[in-house]
């Protein structure tokens, strides 16, 4: 925690601000970044959502056109489904929950920045 009060103190130096200034940025961005992941997130969830009705509904028609038959590539299903409503909704919940816990601790991904920062040197 020292090396991160040094890393801040030398960075507000630079920059010829106080470290609390530095400091309250970085938790306002990692806050922006909570909130433009939670949306992103969303517009992923929601992708997945119509493409699962979307693609629910051909299914529908298309067994009930072939009075019952099923008559389906099942490997090429399984790949659409899989890209088009698997994949997005992963990684919406992904991002979602990513930007629920920096909306909640924006403080903690403020200092973890900044201890990423001091081990990547």
């Amino acid at each position: 925690m020292d090396k991160a009060m040094e890393y801040i103190d030398k960075l507000a130096e630079k920059l010829g601000v106080a470290a609390e200034h530095v400091y309250g940025v970085l938790v306002k961005q990692a806050f922006a970044n909570g909130v433009t992941d939670a949306i992103i997130g969303a517009v992923f969830l929601i992708i997945a959502v119509v493409a699962g009705v979307i693609i629910t509904k051909i299914a529908v028609k298309a067994y009930e056109s072939d009075c019952g038959a099923w008559d389906v590539e099942w490997g090429l299903l399984v790949i659409i489904v899989g890209l088009s409503v698997i994949l997005p909704g992963g990684f919406g919940i992904l991002a979602i929950s990513e930007g629920i816990k920096a909306l909640i601790n924006p403080e903690y991904y403020a200092i973890k920045e900044i201890l990423d920062t001091i081990g990547g040197k």
